[in-house]
């Protein structure tokens, strides 16, 4: 089921992206921070980035539909009962479908939902380096809420936080682990809106 969700998604993403005449094509990419919300053990952020693609869509004088193909590294920092520590570093395929709605010159706030697909993931300790892909869940999902400001030049900057709803291990029954990140992106738009984005002005 999760799996039909997120493929379901991706083919919404890419058939905006083959209509991009009639909204915006753009890039975007940058860094944030990531860690999980587990069970027993405590953990802190690390750092990684995300890069990827994103189509803002007009739908209202002042909303955008913005679906997003990215590719993040993610994972966290756990520190064990007895203090022993370990690092665990992900890349993922994220799918983020946000609505955005404007209430300034450019300034918006967002809001959606996330779907994420694991590419690989290895644990790094004492004994050295792991890959634990084969732990993972196929599917990741959660909620996405951010702002942003929109420019005029076709660039746009974004703060967004990720929470996810879903745990992110399998056959899992004592940590519970749930992603979470905090991104800060630049973006830039090479196809611009067509006159209906005038109730939409950017700074």
């Amino acid at each position: 089921m999760r799996s039909r969700s997120f493929a379901l998604l991706s083919s919404l993403v890419l058939g905006v992206v083959s209509h991009a005449q009639s909204a915006g094509l753009g890039i975007k990419g940058g860094p944030l921070a990531s860690s999980v919300k587990a069970i027993n053990l405590r953990t802190t952020p690390i750092a990684g980035a995300t890069l990827g693609l994103y189509v803002p869509w007009g739908i209202g004088p002042r909303m955008e539909l913005q679906p997003e193909i990215l590719v993040s590294t993610m994972g966290a920092r756990y520190t064990e009962p007895d203090a022993d520590q370990f690092t665990v570093r992900s890349i993922y395929l994220q799918v983020p479908l946000c609505l955005k709605l404007y209430v300034g010159n450019g300034f918006n706030f967002s809001g959606g939902y996330q779907f994420g697909k694991p590419l690989a993931a290895q644990r790094t300790d004492d004994a050295g380096t792991t890959d634990v892909l084969d732990r993972y869940e196929t599917l990741d999902m959660g909620f996405v809420v951010g702002a942003g400001i929109d420019f005029q030049n076709g660039l746009d900057l974004s703060l967004r936080g990720y929470s996810a709803m879903t745990p992110s291990l399998r056959n899992d029954d004592a940590l519970f682990p749930k992603n979470k990140a905090l991104q800060f992106t630049f973006g830039y738009r090479f196809t611009q809106f067509k006159s209906t984005r005038t109730g939409r002005r950017r700074g």
